[in-house]
């Protein structure tokens, strides 16, 4: 889809007010969403025919940004657990986007998302593993066991901010001390 800027910087809108809206009720009308994006109804429906079509986009797009986002912390540079490290703090900063994640597909992406799905776990085990042989993860425990821990934590997180719970800015500190404590191994920890 070759939009122009304008209208890029619309669809995105869109996406990122359905995100917003259905991380924190599912059940939000599509009147809901365009007044969170400044769009007017019938505008919503220009970039999306029906709730469907909206809810599929969403999802789509909530993997390729989380992705996007992965690729960024640059998961090829530092110690397994440094980049373990920067994952998290992308997933948080992903923020409705994981949230919406979750409550959308519970941890099952579609048909059409299971390549870049497939493309985030298998950057995230390739690192716990990594972590396990370096001593960083403690190896006692099975690589995806520590994946779950991850993706679950992360969202325990985002809630708590959604809650009021804790600050977003102290969010991915706090994760990353749970998870260090939870499956660190038994090299030094920082």
């Amino acid at each position: 889809m070759d939009l122009s800027p304008q209208r890029a910087r619309t669809r995105q809108a869109i996406l990122d007010a359905a995100a917003a809206q259905w991380c924190r009720d599912p059940t939000a009308s599509l009147g809901d969403v365009a007044a969170v994006a400044g769009v007017g109804r019938a505008t919503l429906h220009r970039y999306f025919s029906d709730r469907h079509a909206l809810h599929t986009a969403l999802v789509s797009d909530s993997w390729r940004t989380l992705r996007a986002m992965i690729d960024e912390a640059d998961p090829t540079t530092g110690s397994a657990l440094d980049v373990i490290q920067r994952i998290v703090t992308a997933m948080v900063h992903a923020g409705d986007r994981v949230r919406f994640l979750f409550a959308a597909t519970e941890g099952t992406p579609s048909e059409a998302d299971a390549g870049v799905a497939q493309e985030v776990d298998d950057i995230l085990l390739a690192e716990i593993e990594r972590g396990q042989r370096e001593g960083t993860l403690d190896a006692t425990v099975p690589a995806r066991w520590i994946e779950l821990m991850i993706w679950s934590t992360v969202y325990t997180g985002l809630q708590a901010i959604s809650d009021g719970l804790i600050p977003r800015h102290g969010a991915d500190r706090l994760i990353r001390r749970t998870l260090r404590r939870a499956v660190g191994g038994s090299a030094p920890q920082r």
